[in-house]
């Protein structure tokens, strides 16, 4: 996630981007556009950056600190990946590797019945991953069609998404207990072992005086995880017992659990930069603990629970004529 990751995607980005101003027409770059986007969550320089400079900062007392030309470089890979992230248009990517030229923000119009009130009722599928929208029929999506720009899988929804979401959730729930109360770390002074959980190092930064490292660490290790657990239930729960109020709050609430879910690998990447500078021997040593490991289970499994999760299941049971009143918080008796 911190290497491999995104030179993977800036790679695939370079090469579709070069191949679109060369004006090629190969088979291979939509494969490699969707591959992009799939990746992009993944590359986490960002989130690496953030843990490098927190773990100077811990460091700072145990040794003296130089800094060399790879740590400017690493900086610079981290901007050039979210300007990358950040300046792409990926509508006018998949269009132009359609061929279609038209402007962007154009839509096409396809006929729809009197009697449908939703794209679903109307046999229109849309593409997660490139957006583009089709009439197909029931027949059709019984047998697995490919979208024809991007090839991926299309579907009207996504197949067993309440399930698997419902699972991970758990899983993630499960997970927290010993991810907050079991050691996620041992510290080595002189032979004599001390272990610590994710509230030590939290007290540790605020006793320092370091109280923005102390509520970052603070923020994405505790309060996000928790965050994503409850707000993917309450999403979840509002399916299973047709809870139709504020459903624009919920579907804001999922936009955010997906972009924040990521930063809460921030204490994971501390750990293992911690463990693997502080090896002094005798002297000083930071080796992993069990907590650890169930807290990279909770921040996967809530990562997952969002990637499983079909947000339009929410709007399923919004009819033409209530939907206002169910986008404003309130619900329509007849």
């Amino acid at each position: 996630t911190g290497f491999v990751f995104p030179l993977l995607t800036l790679s695939l980005l370079f090469w579709v981007s070069a191949g679109l101003l060369m004006g090629w027409k190969a088979r291979w770059m939509p494969d490699f556009l969707r591959w992009y986007q799939h990746l992009t969550e993944w590359a986490m320089t960002d989130v690496y950056l953030i843990g490098v400079f927190i773990t100077i900062i811990k460091m700072h007392h145990m040794a003296e600190i130089h800094y060399d030309v790879g740590f400017f470089c690493f900086i610079g890979l981290v901007i050039t990946t979210v300007a990358a992230q950040a300046s792409i248009d990926k509508g006018l990517f998949w269009q132009q590797l359609e061929g279609d030229r038209e402007d962007p923000g154009e839509k096409t119009i396809f006929p729809v019945p009197a009697s449908a009130q939703t794209g679903r009722e109307a046999r229109l599928v849309l593409c997660h991953t490139c957006h583009k929208t089709m009439p197909v029929s029931e027949q059709a999506l019984e047998k697995n069609p490919k979208c024809p720009r991007c090839g991926e899988s299309m579907h009207q929804r996504k197949h067993n998404s309440i399930g698997r979401s419902w699972a991970l959730v758990i899983t993630a729930a499960i997970l927290t207990l010993p991810a907050n109360l079991l050691p996620i770390m041992e510290v080595e002074y002189f032979g004599q072992p001390e272990a610590s959980t994710i509230m030590d190092g939290i007290i540790y930064f605020f006793q320092e005086g370091s109280y923005g490292i102390g509520a970052i660490i603070l923020t994405a290790s505790i309060l996000v995880p928790l965050f994503k657990i409850f707000g993917m239930g309450l999403i979840l729960l509002s399916i299973r017992f047709n809870w139709t109020s504020w459903l624009r709050h919920k579907s804001f609430m999922f936009r955010f659990i997906e972009f924040v879910g990521r930063w809460s690998m921030l204490d994971i990447f501390v750990i293992a930069l911690l463990c693997a500078l502080v090896q002094f021997g005798y002297l000083s040593t930071i080796n992993v603990a069990p907590a650890a490991f169930y807290f990279t289970g909770v921040v996967l499994s809530t990562m997952f629970a969002a990637i499983s999760f079909d947000r339009r299941l929410l709007w399923d049971t919004v009819t033409t004529s209530t939907s206002q009143d169910f986008i404003h918080g309130t619900t329509c008796t007849s």
